[in-house]
């Protein structure tokens, strides 16, 4: 009985995991770059050129404004 619980209970932790990650699939990346201060978020991110950040930042005006 016992491990019939655990396992259930297991498996609600999984099933509330892959619902949050669907819902909020970017999560990842807002946790990874929440130590960014205001100014790295002008910069472009590795992998990325400069002219393809810059059309980024265009296509998100009220985020990017000190940078455009």
């Amino acid at each position: 009985m016992d491990k019939k619980i655990f396992f259930y209970a297991i498996a609600i932790l999984l099933v509330i995991g892959l619902l949050v990650m669907t819902f909020f699939p970017n999560m990842i990346y807002a946790f990874r770059d929440s130590g960014n201060s205001a100014e790295d978020k002008c910069n472009p991110p590795d992998g990325q050129t400069l002219e393809a950040w810059t059309e980024h930042m265009s296509h998100h005006p009220d985020i990017y404004k000190g940078c455009l």
